[in-house]
Formats: structure tokens, sequence, C-alpha cells
């Protein structure tokens, strides 16, 4: 059973360092997407493309690692994991980012894009609110920044890990 536990963490860690250096080329494609829109297509892509390839690391744990056995519970612990360790390591380039790159980038592109659908009457009650909470997130400090995007990708491994463990569970059949 500690092997097994030691074999779950080990992989995971691996699989989450994968996750992890995947997120962060994904991450380069959001302020790219501010200026080529077909970048902010691929980012949200890669986006959706998550929870899929998770689903895809936990079944090939289960069948590579386990022997085609994989309870409810390591699984849910292992594809938390995942997303743990991913999450914190693409916290570093979060973090890098907007220390070092951003210089107010993404809010700039996005405040231009906003002015440019301030022209729209019935738009500008949704417009000013989120120029507002634009105006919020642009006085946040990096690693204010890297804390509220951290905490969000652990919810995210929270939720998404609950039907990926579901879905990859598997009970040793009876004899």
């Amino acid at each position: 059973m500690a092997q097994q536990r030691n074999t779950l963490q080990q992989t995971a860690m691996l699989y989450g360092t994968y996750m992890g250096i995947f997120w962060i080329m994904k991450f380069a494609l959001l302020p790219l997407g501010l200026v080529f829109s077909p970048f902010a297509l691929f980012f949200l892509l890669l986006t959706c493309a998550v929870p899929v390839i998770v689903f895809l690391m936990t079944r090939s744990f289960r069948e590579r690692q386990c022997e085609g056995e994989l309870s409810f519970f390591s699984a849910l612990v292992f594809t938390f994991q995942i997303y743990l360790f991913a999450a914190l390591l693409t916290a570093l380039g979060h973090y890098a980012y907007f220390q070092f790159l951003d210089n107010g980038f993404i809010y700039s592109q996005i405040m231009a894009q906003l002015n440019t659908l301030g022209n729209e009457p019935e738009m500008a009650g949704q417009i000013d609110q989120f120029k507002h909470a634009l105006d919020v997130f642009h006085e946040l400090t990096p690693i204010q920044l890297t804390m509220q995007l951290l905490s969000q990708n652990i919810f995210y491994g929270i939720v998404f890990s609950l039907p990926i463990a579901m879905l990859t569970m598997r009970r040793k059949a009876m004899r």
C-alpha cells in the first residue's frame, strides 16, 4: 500500500510538471491573443483540452502503474495532485510574467478593446462594470495576481477532479 501511495505521488508530480509546462506555454498565448485573435481561440481550445488531458493521464496511470485497478479515492487524489503540482509550477510562470514582462500590457489591450465597444449605447452599463473590475485587476501587485490565479487553478482542479475520478476508477473484477 505504501509503495502504491509513493508511486501515485511520484507519477502525479511528474504528470503535474508536464501539465504545468503545458499551462505556462498556454498562458503565453493569452497576451498574444489580445493582439492576434487566432491565438486567443487557440488558448481557449487548449484550456478546454486540460480536463481531457488529465483524464488521459489518470487512465494511463491506472493501466500502467495500478494494473488496471484504481479506486475512486486514489483517482481523486491522483487527479487533484496533478492539478495542484501544475498550478504551483504555473504560479512561477505567472509571477515571472506579471513581475517582469507585462507592465500593464493585458490591462491596456483589454481597455482599448472595451473603448471600441463603448460606442454601443445598449452595452454602456456592462462595459462600465467590466472597466471597474479591470481597474481592480490593474491595482493588484504581481504576487496578488499570482495568488489569485493559483487559487483559481486549485479550485478548478478540485471541481474537475471529481468527474475525472469517477470516469477513471475501476474496481477489481469479482471471480
